[in-house]
């Protein structure tokens, strides 16, 4: 009979270090001798917070320029604009096409979608004047 691999401890990078994720991890810690040393490796994926507040920001921008009929169209102009495509021969074209690279979960780590992001809020608050992203004083942290 096969045993259940244990889970990963999660470590999450903050401001004061490397901290455990969640309470599990935090346990897990716990119980290793002082001095252990570990292996950290990136995860792919990233945290819903920074996902959702892109997604929030592309909304806000699309109703108040009107530019665009989704955030969804403006997501693939601003992953086109940052240069995050791929170019290949369409055999049935005949032609060489741009495709946009996905950003989806598991396509991207943290770090990279914080760069990505960072990059598409930059471009788009030079060329169109105004911070979707920006939050007003009374927003929830």
């Amino acid at each position: 009979m096969g045993h259940d691999k244990k889970p990963p401890i999660l470590l999450q990078k903050c401001p004061g270090g490397l901290k455990p994720y969640g309470a599990l991890s935090q346990d897990m810690l716990d119980a290793l001798v002082m001095g252990q040393v570990l292996t950290a490796t990136p995860r792919k994926g990233r945290t819903v917070e920074r996902n959702g507040a892109y997604w929030a920001g592309l909304g806000v921008a699309v109703k108040a320029t009107g530019a665009w009929p989704t955030d969804v169209h403006l997501h693939a102009d601003l992953k086109r604009l940052c240069g995050y495509v791929d170019v290949y021969h369409n055999p049935l074209t005949g032609r060489d096409e741009v495709r946009v690279q996905s950003t989806a979960f598991d396509r991207m780590s943290e770090s990279e979608f914080a760069a990505y992001f960072r990059l598409a809020q930059s471009k788009f608050i030079r060329i169109m004047g105004f911070d979707p992203w920006e939050r007003d004083e009374d927003d929830p942290p």
